[in-house]
């Protein structure tokens, strides 16, 4: 192979890498073909400009540290297409620098969608001939074709592990033996308990109308989340099965040695850095309850729907909700389009309501407060920064105000249950935080 690189030269080297492609080597093969035609260290990254594979020449496999583009080499990167036709087959290149010199030429892989991820080559003495740039171009028009194959080999195991939950979590299954062999078929055990939560974009139809998206920038941004999602997830799941559903991913996985925390923790960190990675709108996260039964997985995917939508109602966007953990929110969110809610609400806190929009006070927060520290005088106080006398003065005219006595179990209840009720009636709009005010005597 190398003797035949040499010979052939730079001018043969997108026939050389094409073969490569054709035969299946893949991108890995493209780098180190790329490294040895042009004697310097090739990578191969991703949209994010992350080193997927790199080589020296020789074969010598690059280090992470060695392959990484520097941020400010990245920063003098940009490659406007509108005007590039043949941006897949001949994609242009830059030239860029980092703060010790070294010179780096950079080519974009171009499919219709938009860019794929990049080709580069570094040289430290900083003199790249004019050769080296034909070669990145080629190599990174290579590897969009090998993109593009990839892309269909993945789309075709989505379709079937789309079709397979969905028929999973919809309840369609008339046999757990087959439905296991399926399973197995995708390389997922379905043995055990197992559970379903879900990673959701917030406010997708405003995000795509602020940036004016069209059906190629949604499809676009839909391919980034699912990326990000597999980028992320096998440093936390071993194994998993996503269901790409609208602009969600349904996620079914193992429950193991289920501790509802630990699980809580370990989507949560995923979300975190799914969103981080995805750098567009924020994502939320809905987490079901653990089944073995398969015909009661749907059970699961349910409860994660209904633990998303209640937890962006009460804790609002970037934020992971378990259905084990909303205790009464469970029932209030089914009554939340009820006018009975509604009322039992106003009657409730109305009154309190209205008296801090007027007066801008902070009643209602002081209430929140007492009633979550279970009546504690003291250890309200000093949580709201308040004199005990000063807070007395505050719980009279809370109870005056609204017309309740706070030493009655019964008003109690029916406090608690308004103020969760509240956020569920203002249709997922973020909840209004504590506010802890000083102040002795103020209301």
């Amino acid at each position: 192979m190398k003797g035949t690189l040499q010979s052939a030269g730079v001018a043969d080297t997108y026939r050389l890498l094409m073969e490569q492609v054709i035969a299946g080597h893949g991108l890995p093969a493209v780098a180190r073909l790329l490294a040895d035609a042009v004697g310097l260290p090739a990578i191969v990254g991703d949209d994010e400009f992350d080193p997927l594979h790199g080589f020296a020449p020789r074969g010598r496999h690059l280090t992470p540290e060695e392959s990484r583009l520097p941020e400010e080499a990245r920063a003098a990167l940009h490659f406007d297409l509108r005007n590039t036709p043949q941006a897949s087959t001949a994609p242009p290149t830059v030239r860029t620098k980092d703060r010790r010199s070294n010179e780096y030429v950079v080519s974009p892989m171009v499919l219709p969608s938009g860019i794929v991820g990049y080709v580069w080559v570094t040289d430290p003495s900083g003199r790249l001939g004019t050769g080296v740039e034909r070669a990145v171009s080629e190599a990174a028009a290579a590897c969009a074709v090998e993109m593009v194959r990839q892309r269909a080999m993945i789309e075709g195991e989505s379709r079937v592990r789309n079709s397979f939950l969905e028929d999973l979590l919809s309840g369609r299954i008339t046999s757990a033996s087959a439905t296991r062999r399926r399973a197995r078929f995708l390389g997922y055990d379905l043995r055990g308990d197992q559970v379903v939560f879900i990673l959701d974009m917030d406010s997708f139809t405003t995000f795509i109308d602020r940036h004016d998206m069209d059906e190629s920038g949604i499809q676009q941004l839909k391919d980034r989340f699912r990326r990000s999602i597999d980028a992320c997830i096998p440093g936390i799941w071993s194994r998993t099965l996503i269901w790409e559903h609208s602009d969600s991913m349904v996620v079914l996985a193992p429950a193991g040695k289920y501790d509802a925390r630990i699980f809580r923790r370990r989507v949560d960190t995923l979300r975190e850095n799914v969103e981080k990675r995805l750098a567009g709108p924020s994502i939320s996260a809905g987490i079901g309850r653990t089944y073995a039964d398969l015909s009661k997985l749907r059970h699961s995917y349910q409860e994660a729907e209904h633990a998303l939508r209640i937890g962006t109602a009460i804790s609002g966007f970037s934020s992971t909700a378990a259905f084990d953990e909303l205790g009464a929110y469970r029932l209030l969110f089914h009554l939340r389009d009820q006018p009975e809610l509604q009322a039992f609400c106003e009657e409730t806190l109305g009154a309190l309501e209205r008296y801090d929009e007027e007066h801008k006070t902070h009643l209602l927060d002081t209430v929140t407060c007492f009633l979550d520290l279970q009546g504690n005088i003291s250890e309200t106080a000093r949580v709201m920064h308040l004199h005990r006398n000063g807070l007395l003065y505050r719980l009279t005219r809370i109870q005056k105000i609204a017309g309740c006595d706070l030493e009655s179990p019964t008003h109690r209840l029916a406090l608690q249950l308004a103020l969760l009720a509240r956020p569920l009636l203002r249709k997922g709009r973020r909840a209004t935080p504590l506010q802890t005010v000083g102040g002795e005597g103020g209301t």
